[in-house]
């Protein structure tokens, strides 16, 4: 399979995560919305998505690590054009190219997750009582176990 049929399956299981997006029920402030389609566009490009969600140091780690790999790549490249027939060099590109994979999915994985979760913990469900201490259930106390007999 070729590159750039890797990356279209890639981008066509990426999209197809946007069907999963729930409806938030109720008043909720427009303009503070995180939309999960729009974080996964902007996530093409390493620490987007983050940027999108307003998170810059995740968006740092992300665009390091890619930016990180992808020199080691460019380097790893240049040694085995020197010496083509060196398995050892040709490991280490295609391991370089791998971890730039894993930090770009990683990357739109995380900022897919993130937007579906802007407002998680931002309101109080319908009916739930505050647990008090009184009305927990307390396991007995055992008195000491003499186990020598």
């Amino acid at each position: 399979m070729n590159h750039f049929l890797k990356q279209l399956i890639l981008l066509v299981l990426a999209l197809g995560m946007l069907n999963g997006q729930s409806h938030i029920q109720g008043q909720v402030d427009s303009t503070n919305v995180k939309s999960p389609g729009k974080a996964l566009l902007f996530s093409v490009i390493p620490g987007g998505g983050q940027l999108y969600n307003r998170r810059p140091l995740k968006a740092i780690l992300f665009a390091g690590a890619f930016a990180y790999y992808g020199y080691g790549y460019t380097v790893a490249q240049q040694d085995y054009q020197d010496d083509l027939s060196s398995e050892s060099l040709h490991r280490t590109r295609n391991d370089k190219v791998w971890m730039m994979s894993l930090v770009w999915t990683l990357n739109i994985i995380d900022a897919y997750v993130d937007a579906q979760l802007w407002d998680f913990g931002k309101y109080e469900i319908e009916g739930a009582q505050e647990i008090k201490d009184e009305n927990m259930i307390k396991p007995k106390k055992a008195g000491s176990i003499d186990d020598t007999d």
